[in-house]
């Protein structure tokens, strides 16, 4: 087993990206090493129609600087086609509670959003906090005491269901 097999296996989570190599021959290929973020070698090995020497193959990027560096110093091996990437980034889906402050007044401006698409949004939210930013932000504006209770029973209604017992159905 070598360093980089090592620090990878150490490493928790999916790698930000990871790349493969395309010829039946050895691949000589330069990244950092994630433990000691010191450039090293590693050679690619093994038959890349034969899923059984993956780990020998590969060789995974854990962030978007150490990616970077693969990709400039081993241009080569990219441009011939000796490697390719395997996975892309893994990009984490938006959360539903995740608003700028742009989009905080887009929300509230009744010019750009809708009655219906409005409670349509606050039903989305998973978490009390966008809607706390909502009302607040509302009062600021001094929007309508329609708009503004609307967002307080929503999340009226939020803060209750914590206390709610769940239901379990039977079979």
């Amino acid at each position: 087993m070598t360093d980089r097999s090592v620090s990878d296996a150490m490493m928790e989570g999916e790698p930000y990206k990871r790349y493969r190599k395309t010829i039946l021959g050895k691949v000589y290929v330069t990244a950092i090493n994630p433990f000691s973020d010191e450039p090293e070698g590693v050679i690619l090995e093994g038959n890349p129609n034969n899923p059984a020497d993956e780990s020998t193959q590969t060789i995974e990027m854990w962030d978007e600087r150490q990616d970077l560096f693969f990709r400039r110093v081993n241009t080569k091996h990219f441009e011939t086609g000796r490697l390719e990437v395997v996975g892309a980034a893994v990009e984490p889906e938006p959360s539903p509670n995740a608003l700028t402050e742009e989009q905080v007044d887009a929300l509230l401006d009744g010019r750009k959003t809708k009655w219906f698409a409005f409670k349509s949004r606050l039903n989305d939210f998973t978490d009390e906090a966008p809607l706390f930013r909502l009302v607040n932000r509302a009062r600021e504006l001094e929007k309508s005491e329609k708009v503004i209770k609307h967002i307080e029973e929503r999340l009226a209604e939020m803060q209750l269901s914590r206390y709610e017992p769940e239901s379990e159905e039977t079979e």
